[in-house]
């Protein structure tokens, strides 16, 4: 382990250059076909609705909270823990279930008859009308695509445009396969999820970038020429790296998955497929358009060049 962490190894990462590309493509398609048949299970803050804080004063379940729900129908509600002592709850309704002061006297009359009146008090009640979720949906998508579009000026500028290219497909990549994943599983997707999807781009374009920038180096050293070899060596030289900061983020975010709480659940799992995503997509994505565009590039410009002699 000590001898792979002070060496680089010699992995030739480029030789599935076209198996990461064919199998990025059917993960890419498959997400997208999923999100336009299923579509999305957009939570409160985007669809608008009622959500109630409830502290009760002994320990309780989500399964008791829902088994309540059930007398005034409300079963299907989002029920969600409040720290981790077990007796604070959220209960998320939508809008379509009714006006929110209809829908707290329902969740008020079930709580009376499955625990009583005083074994419970309501700590705080919000209302997200649905013009508010529309803008909140709106904002979201613009957010994202903001991002991307500050990215690819941002690393076009500080490095050339087919590494701008590189940088921003490979965002588009792991946003898509997230929010896939999500709609492949009918989970609830809000604004935490929309920040963990935010978060995983910066995180995904950091690693991307450490990787251009060894790449830039060794090209001021070696030239263009080998520029296969020269991201192979960029890669292997970054990879102790990738490994150390991947999986420690990764192991971080996978305790606040599993102890975090259920209210940190989807944020969490987005963060989880996102590095995992993010840290596949800097070697096998990012790295082969760069490869390929400067190919390209460079054959269109000598087939320009005969075409001009002739």
């Amino acid at each position: 382990m000590r001898h792979f962490l002070s060496e680089p190894p010699k992995i030739d990462f480029m030789k599935l250059k076209k198996i990461g590309y064919i199998s990025s493509s059917v993960l890419v398609i498959l997400s997208i076909v999923i999100i336009f048949v299923k579509g999305f299970n957009l939570g409160l803050d985007f669809t608008g609705g009622t959500s109630v804080q409830v502290k009760f004063h002994q320990k309780v379940t989500p399964a008791d909270i829902r088994n309540a729900l059930k007398l005034v129908n409300l079963e299907d509600s989002m029920i969600q823990e409040v720290g981790t002592t077990g007796d604070e709850y959220e209960i998320r309704v939508s809008l379509k279930k009714g006006k929110s002061s209809e829908i707290v006297k329902k969740i008020k009359k079930a709580l009376n008859e499955k625990f009583g009146k005083d074994k419970y008090e309501i700590r705080k009640i919000d209302y997200i009308g649905g013009v508010v979720g529309e803008e909140l949906r709106k904002a979201s998508v613009y957010s994202i695509i903001a991002v991307m579009i500050a990215i690819l000026i941002y690393v076009g500028y500080r490095f050339e445009p087919i590494f701008a290219i590189g940088a921003v497909v490979p965002l588009f990549h792991d946003a898509i396969l997230t929010m896939g994943v999500f709609s492949l599983f009918g989970l609830e997707v809000d604004l935490s999820v929309v920040a963990a999807i935010l978060t995983v781009l910066g995180y995904s374009l950091n690693d991307t970038i450490i990787i251009f920038d060894r790449i830039r180096e060794n090209i001021k050293i070696r030239g263009k020429k080998n520029l296969l070899q020269i991201v192979n060596q960029s890669i292997n030289e970054n990879l102790a790296r990738t490994l150390i900061t991947s999986g420690t983020t990764l192991f971080s975010v996978l305790a606040l998955y599993l102890f975090g709480g259920e209210s940190l659940k989807n944020f969490s799992l987005a963060l989880l497929i996102g590095i995992i995503f993010g840290t596949y997509s800097s070697i096998y994505v990012a790295s082969p358009i760069v490869v390929d565009l400067e190919n390209y590039f460079r054959k269109r410009a000598s087939a320009e060049k005969k075409t001009a002699e002739a």
